[in-house]
């Protein structure tokens, strides 16, 4: 009997010890961070809507609608300045509102860029296809661009995920910018 004292008594003084021990996700995912922001992305959590929700993820058992969303963590790169004649968008992975992009779809209004503009969006669409990690949306704003994702990391190694995260950035702002300077050399023309 005093033994099983002896064995609760540790069990209740080291549970909570356990219990708060980092977990080994928790570590790759703060390894994974920490690598992102020092490489100059900046790092939040996000909620979206999701385009693929069924009818039940709209409805409470309570009847009342509600929003459907997932939880996702955005990896940001600001532009070296801002790109007011950039495009401005928020795309989704989806299996409807495939008007863009295959397999992506749209969150809000697009701004700036014809929806008609087949070579964008195609250049696009290769872009975002090649994003890492389990990418679940991409956002062009005029002041940065953002992927957000799940984070997992399928095999492949922190520092490649990173450095694949900012480089497809990276590709879609070289191509905002040229818009930009585009729009900018016409108006000044005029």
């Amino acid at each position: 009997v005093v033994w099983l004292v002896i064995v609760a008594i540790l069990l209740v003084a080291i549970g909570p010890v356990l219990y708060v021990i980092p977990s080994k996700r928790d570590k790759q995912l703060t390894a994974l961070r920490t690598r992102a922001r020092a490489s100059g992305l900046t790092i939040h959590i996000n909620h979206l809507p999701n385009l693929n929700a069924k009818g039940r993820d709209k409805v409470s058992a309570g009847g009342k609608k509600r929003q459907a969303k997932i939880k996702c963590t955005a990896y940001t790169l600001a532009f070296p300045r801002p790109l007011p004649d950039a495009p401005v968008w928020h795309l989704a992975r989806s299996e409807k509102d495939n008007i863009l992009i295959a397999g992506w779809g749209r969150i809000g209004t697009i701004h700036g860029i014809s929806i008609s503009d087949r070579d964008y969006w195609n250049t696009v669409g290769g872009i975002v296809a090649t994003l890492p990690g389990a990418c679940i949306a991409v956002r062009a704003t005029p002041d940065d661009l953002s992927w957000q994702g799940l984070e997992h990391l399928d095999g492949e190694s922190i520092e490649r995920v990173v450095a694949d995260i900012k480089d497809g950035l990276r590709k879609i702002i070289e191509l905002h910018t040229q818009i930009d300077i585009e729009r900018q050399l016409s108006r000044s023309d005029t």
